[in-house]
């Protein structure tokens, strides 16, 4: 459960310099990057955060990325990192920074582990760590810009707090809105989409046998799409009244069809799906606001227009619904018991899925690290429960790339696994032509 992200500078980066900017603006602000977590005697009881000053230097290192330093030497660190936890023994989170890459590049990456921080608040890092972030004036988000706000409370129950009474206004307006024209369909819609949600939640199925299913190994494996233009990608979804996820979920699902074969069946993933207001500052506990849904994906659609346009029904669908936060209040409240409930309860969802599909936006523009441009960012969602598959989509700068985490074993070696990301690259490029 350790998301790994990478910033591929331009330059030489120094490390005293990194290590200096973590001091001054990250440990003083987030009180999570100075705790680790310890177990109640059996397994008793939730996990405990308890102070420990982390030593910068550990959590901070310099590696010289092995000869020729390209992309697939970088690969094959992360895969590394990948493949083993962090120590529990101090804070769960550690910096790499990797000189060599591609020549005089460097390669920062930041792996955390999911416990401290989702998606949008490791951007929220990200702009912090930055030298001269972008400010919301500049269509940054607040939750990315703004320094973090000391909230109190368990910051699970305010969430449900503020969320039920949103979406029970919601509903309300649909049912009030049913007499005029069009209304009886949407509160029909609304209500049948509640329901299969409601059963799908309650009583996940096992997703379809294919060659994703498979018993998970510690080897890992890390790639990444080429960059494709964002506004591209939001043109082709304008097409078919579509999103920039939908239409890069209908990529995934065609590269899909691709590996597997023809005659693969429609599939389920696992999608995050963010709680959390962008237009607020970040918690300064940072944490995870965020629920899962369970959207099928088009793996047995031949055409690509098609594909979009059924992702973006099921999505459409699937926002009638209070899904995520139902998944929410399920894995928190078990947070709060043994862990043995959280493992059950994330393998329970994990079964009923073949991959897992997360997108989170990115800097709107460039940023810098220590003086040295920020070429590209990409982050690695962790493959958790029995999903041997994770793919990650992050916007940058107004561009987006998709990065690939893959146990190396189910996926039939390194090869499978870039056999993977050509149909996945090949399908991006198409959908753009």
């Amino acid at each position: 459960m350790v998301v790994h992200g990478v910033l591929f500078c331009d330059g030489p980066v120094d490390v005293a310099a990194v290590r200096e900017r973590v001091a001054e603006r990250w440990l003083p602000a987030y009180p999570g990057l100075r705790q680790r977590p310890t177990w109640s005697a059996g397994g008793l009881g939730p996990v405990r955060w308890v102070d420990h000053e982390p030593d910068l230097a550990a959590h901070i290192d310099t590696v010289a990325l092995e000869a020729p330093g390209d992309d697939a030497a970088l690969a094959r660190h992360v895969g590394h990192l990948m493949s083993r936890p962090l120590p529990d023994d101090r804070p769960w989170w550690a910096m790499h920074v990797l000189t060599g890459w591609q020549g005089s590049g460097t390669a920062v990456i930041v792996s955390i582990h999911h416990g401290l921080a989702d998606g949008v608040a490791l951007n929220h890092l990200f702009h912090a760590l930055a030298d001269d972030p972008p400010g919301t004036d500049e269509g940054t988000p607040v939750a990315y810009a703004a320094p973090p706000k000391r909230r109190r409370g368990a910051r699970d129950v305010r969430l449900v707090r503020r969320e039920i009474p949103q979406r029970l206004r919601r509903l309300t307006r649909t049912v009030a809105g049913s007499s005029r024209p069009g209304g009886a369909q949407e509160l029909a819609a609304t209500s049948t989409a509640i329901g299969r949600s409601t059963a799908l939640i309650v009583r996940p199925p096992a997703d379809a046998a294919t060659a994703l299913q498979g018993e998970l190994g510690t080897e890992k494996s890390a790639r990444r799409t080429r960059a494709v233009d964002l506004a591209a990608v939001k043109q082709a979804g304008k097409e078919h009244g579509a999103s920039v996820n939908d239409v890069l979920c209908a990529a995934i699902a065609g590269a899909l069809r691709t590996y597997l074969g023809e005659d693969t069946p429609r599939l389920r993933a696992v999608m995050p799906t963010n709680l959390r207001r962008l237009d607020r500052p970040v918690s300064h506990w940072l944490g995870n606001e965020f629920g899962l849904v369970l959207p099928t994906i088009p793996t047995d659609e031949p055409d690509p227009g098609r594909r979009v346009e059924r992702v973006h029904h099921v999505m459409s669908q699937i926002k009638r619904t209070n899904q995520a936060l139902a998944t929410f209040i399920g894995i928190a409240a078990a947070g709060h018991g043994r862990a043995a409930w959280t493992q059950a309860l994330v393998a329970r969802y994990a079964e009923a899925a073949s991959l897992i599909i997360t997108n989170v936006p990115g800097p709107v523009r460039e940023l810098t690290l220590a003086g040295t441009p920020i070429r590209d960012l990409l982050f690695w969602v962790p493959c958790s429960g029995r999903l041997a598959l994770g793919v990650s989509i992050l916007s940058y700068a107004g561009r987006v790339r998709l990065g690939v985490a893959a146990d190396t074993g189910v996926l039939g070696g390194a090869d499978g696994v870039d056999r993977f990301l050509a149909a996945l690259d090949e399908q991006l490029a198409d959908m753009l032509a």
